[in-house]
């Protein structure tokens, strides 16, 4: 493995966008907080930070998607944990860990959107240079390596590591 993004600059960029989120709300005008959602299990890491580093009163909730066996991405998405807040005329940012094929943000914003929510903003930590669906809000564009660390894993190992390493 070697390290493709080290800590201190996920750190500096996480900072720096839980800041213009902050603003970005601030100024929309909504009455109501923000509904942060995190996309669990590779999510948990990213969002954590981001929350710690928000400069506004957030709800947060939580989605459990799966589209990976492995590498395997084939089998669709499936959703596994449920949300809770409705978010019915409130804004909302979705935040995950990297948006690759968009399947899997194309299942939550589905169910998001039937909740009648004012705005919807996808957050992501890494995306990918090339084919990547749009996002929102992003720290890092990647290439098409393979990445655990920060909240990402390799059969659910490595998601502890505070670096984001690609595997050779």
């Amino acid at each position: 493995m070697e390290i493709l993004i080290p800590e201190y600059k996920i750190e500096r960029r996480v900072r720096a966008l839980a800041h213009a989120i902050s603003e970005e709300h601030r100024e929309s005008g909504n009455p109501y907080p923000p509904v942060m959602i995190c996309v669990l299990n590779g999510g948990y890491a990213f969002f954590a930070d981001l929350m710690k580093d928000m400069g506004i009163d957030v709800q947060m909730d939580f989605v459990r998607a799966k589209s990976y066996e492995g590498k395997d991405n084939t089998g669709g998405v499936k959703i596994t944990k449920d949300l809770e807040i409705h978010c019915k005329g409130k804004r909302v940012y979705i935040i995950d860990d990297i948006v690759d094929t968009g399947a899997t943000m194309m299942e939550i914003l589905i169910k998001v959107q039937d909740m009648t929510p004012h705005e919807v903003k996808v957050v992501t930590l890494l995306k990918r240079k090339e084919n990547s669906p749009p996002v929102d809000h992003f720290c890092f564009e990647i290439d098409k390596e393979w990445v655990v660390g920060y909240g990402l894993d390799d059969n659910s190992l490595k998601r502890n590591y505070r670096n984001i390493y690609k595997i050779n």
